[in-house]
């Protein structure tokens, strides 16, 4: 068993193409979020519901069901196809013509009543389509196993589904029958969670994720799969560089679930695989976070020594600024954080009462993944080495076995990139690779 969770593809051709990469003679379940153009149109409807605009909610609903419909009037769809997609589509709408027509407001269930709708069409139509394209496919209802426990979270305790070998089997996501019975959505659940979830009910030994990679690279363009340690991955949640909810990464560990990452976005990105294999001394990636803050705090003697650390960690913490990377010594403590200009001067008033304080901003954070052993590892020294021209305001390793981690100034970002991408890749990177998108401020480039 194989389960695969799509969380931006607004194609029913793009989910094709993700399956024939991917499938296999298991029973295959695809979790489908729901299409952008069929969520943007269901919350036109309930907007117009809310103003009590009756007859162009009709209008919009009708729109919305011929447009999902004529997705297959074509000549050689196959016409039992069509009939039932015409029919399932028309029964998931109808709560919609309901409302419209009985003059109901939506109420507090409109998000939960468009996503679970849009989740139910997109898998009506993505089922259609693959059928249309000679799968053996077909409609997975999730509310049919899918409840909550006391704790309010999935039970998976079993499905009672059975699956057949090599048959695809497409449900929308976040979707579970609450105590009256009726299908609604988990608006609070990320997507990824609730595929694993699924995984686990149906007892999968691999898990799939198809999302965005933006601000992933990798040196290295040959490269078909990049390996990592869930630990490793962890590391990388902390950065933000891989998008999954921690608690996945934690449950997917204790099931012995591995996780696949496949780019919805760059067509030639390796996937990422996670599971429990170590690989001692290999290095694995370097994550850099810019636009972010250096700033250095030398004890005033107003509070003891042992304290300095702990209050300003508390006055960090309570101002919900978040913490890059933090080093120590007998005499300063050094951050590097993001603050926002108008916490700046509460924050630093707070901290001046009992520190000397030194600001640098619009520096960069660059870190180096992969697992060390430090007793006979030497990596951190040739790094240094490798630096020693680079002005360097923190630098931490050792605390782990999963990265060294430098603070530079960002006009220097670049040059730290290229020498340390040519360290570990052993060829001259091409400047362009190493150019961060207008709108990125943290990338990863894999080793």
């Amino acid at each position: 068993m194989k389960v695969c969770s799509i969380e931006t593809t607004n194609t029913s051709e793009k989910i094709l193409s993700h399956i024939e990469k991917i499938r296999s003679e298991e029973p295959f379940i695809i979790i489908l979020s729901s299409f952008d153009w069929i969520k943007q149109s269901l919350e036109n409807i309930s907007e117009l519901l809310i103003q009590n605009q009756q007859t162009e909610a009709l209008h919009a609903i009708d729109t919305l069901k011929e447009e999902c419909i004529s997705m297959f009037a074509v000549p050689d769809t196959d016409e039992a196809n069509t009939c039932a997609t015409k029919a399932d589509i028309t029964a998931r709408i109808d709560h919609f013509v309901h409302l419209a027509k009985s003059h109901s407001e939506a109420s507090c269930q409109q998000e939960t009543d468009i996503r679970t709708t849009g989740g139910y069409l997109s898998a009506i139509l993505c089922t259609a389509y693959l059928k249309y394209k000679g799968m053996n496919a077909s409609l997975l209802d999730a509310s049919e196993f899918i409840r909550l426990n006391e704790e309010q979270i999935p039970d998976i305790n079993s499905t009672n589904i059975q699956t057949e070998s090599g048959k695809i089997y497409v449900m929308p996501s976040n979707v579970y029958r609450n105590e009256s019975g009726e299908a609604t959505y988990l608006i609070d659940m990320c997507t990824d969670l609730y595929a694993l979830y699924v995984a686990i009910a149906f007892q999968a030994k691999e898990l799939f994720l198809i999302m965005p990679t933006q601000g992933l690279h990798c040196l290295d363009n040959e490269k078909n799969e990049l390996c990592l340690t869930y630990e490793e991955a962890g590391h990388m949640l902390i950065t933000d560089d891989i998008h999954i909810a921690h608690s996945t990464l934690l449950s997917a560990r204790e099931k012995q679930i591995s996780i696949r990452l496949i780019s919805d976005n760059q067509a030639n990105f390796p996937a990422i695989y996670i599971d429990e294999e170590k690989k001692k001394h290999d290095i694995k990636a370097i994550t850099v976070r810019k636009d972010i803050n250096y700033l250095r705090m030398s004890p005033l003697g107003t509070i003891p020594s042992s304290q300095v650390s702990t209050q300003a960690l508390g006055i960090l913490v309570n101002n919900l600024v978040p913490i890059y990377l933090l080093t120590s010594s007998s005499t300063n403590i050094s951050v590097a954080i993001r603050v926002y200009d108008i916490f700046w001067n509460k924050i630093l008033n707070e901290l001046s009462r009992f520190a000397k304080v030194t600001v640098e901003k619009n520096v960069t954070a660059i870190s180096i993944l992969g697992e060390f052993d430090w007793n006979i590892s030497k990596v951190e020294a040739r790094i240094i080495d490798l630096l020693k021209d680079i002005p360097i305001l923190m630098i931490s390793y050792g605390s782990d076995n999963q990265s060294i981690s430098v603070v530079v100034r960002e006009k220097d970002t670049q040059e730290v990139l290229r020498i340390l991408s040519k360290y570990l890749s052993g060829v001259e990177p091409n400047p362009q690779s190493l150019t961060f998108a207008p709108y990125e401020d943290h990338s990863t480039w894999f080793v």
